[in-house]
């Protein structure tokens, strides 16, 4: 082209040959992790990919960054038919909040393997994350690290994912590290779950803060273990508002280790605020769609307009570049015959 039309269009056809082949060969090389990390057929990586390629078009992130958050999926379990939707959910996440994508699911896979979530469960799983995070006085980071301190306990006492976010977003609400705070409500979840499972004197003393009968706390936890931890903290806050110290009470009924007595204390403190997390929590979950009306605020701005016609002119290079590409094979191949046969000579 170059020898037969103007010299003037010489450079930008060569420069446009080279931006092709160049996002052809990064895209190759940048799916090759999820091809390491999914165990997939040569149709399934090759819908993988058209995917990948049409969700750079539509959320602000290029297939490098997709395909890094799909390969974290693989390599934690994310089934092959949930690949797709996990990804658009981190990424969605990771232009919505504060939390970085490939981080997003990383932690978020852990927990639902942890608490046994349906995979299909995902986007309201980021639901919840977003509604709770615009409406406590804490991040989504936040909330995100200390379910993910609560997860296992919370599972074993019969929380449901919704309600582990919710006593997160409420814990972290109040000034609670995740480090402290986690490990301390875990405690005081599994004691009620042993309280109520063996009876005596320590489900007699729950029922009593609660006000309840011993046979009424154990009916409440088996049902809504939630509900009754509730119970719990707010008969706490009516005993402390009619005199008698949260503290001489939690210490009275075996409750003597700092952190774990501190965490209590904050959540007698913010009793109401407990029950609104919860609240959110659930409701976000079963609606289903802050996460996306979060994500639609961002993709509509000017700057992801244009991020997303970038990435569509990056795909028509790569189309270019993955035409080009068998070319540039048989090249590399002629290149190295003839460097082979350059080292087989002799000195003369």
């Amino acid at each position: 082209a170059g020898k037969t039309l103007s010299t003037v269009l010489t450079t930008p056809i060569l420069t446009l040959g080279a931006a092709a082949i160049k996002a052809s060969i990064s895209y190759e090389s940048a799916f090759t992790s999820v091809r390491k990390t999914v165990d997939a057929t040569e149709a399934e990586f090759d819908a993988l990919a058209v995917s990948s390629k049409a969700m750079s078009t539509q959320i602000a992130a290029s297939t490098g960054e997709i395909n890094e958050v799909m390969a974290t999926a693989g390599q934690l379990g994310i089934r092959n038919d949930y690949l797709v939707d996990f990804t658009r959910t981190m990424i969605d996440l990771g232009n919505s909040t504060d939390i970085v994508a490939d981080e997003a699911a990383s932690v978020l896979a852990k927990f639902a393997n942890i608490t046994g979530m349906n995979q299909s469960e995902f986007d309201n799983l980021g639901a919840s994350l977003v509604d709770l995070g615009n409406n406590c006085a804490t991040t989504e980071s936040a909330i995100m690290n200390m379910a993910m301190r609560l997860a296992a306990a919370g599972t074993q006492v019969g929380l449901s994912e919704s309600q582990i976010l919710g006593f997160a977003a409420a814990l972290s609400s109040v000034g609670v590290r995740a480090e402290m705070g986690g490990s301390a409500f875990s405690k005081a979840l599994v004691n009620m779950e042993v309280a109520a499972a063996t009876g005596g004197e320590a489900l007699e003393d729950f029922a009593r803060v609660s006000g309840m009968t011993a046979e009424g706390f154990k009916t409440l936890w088996d049902s809504d273990p939630a509900a009754a931890f509730q119970a719990f903290i707010v008969g706490l806050a009516q005993m402390d508002e009619e005199g008698i110290s949260a503290i001489a009470t939690l210490q009275e009924i075996g409750v003597a280790e700092i952190r774990l007595r501190d965490t209590l204390l904050r959540s007698v403190n913010a009793n109401e605020l407990f029950a609104e997390a919860q609240a959110t929590a659930v409701n976000a979950w079963e609606e289903n769609t802050a996460l996306t009306e979060e994500a639609n605020k961002r993709y509509a701005t000017t700057q992801s307009r244009l991020t997303n016609l970038k990435n569509t002119a990056v795909l028509f290079a790569q189309q270019i570049g993955d035409d080009l590409n068998p070319t540039i094979q048989n090249l590399i191949e002629g290149a190295d015959g003839m460097l082979d046969s350059f080292l087989q000579m002799d000195e003369a």
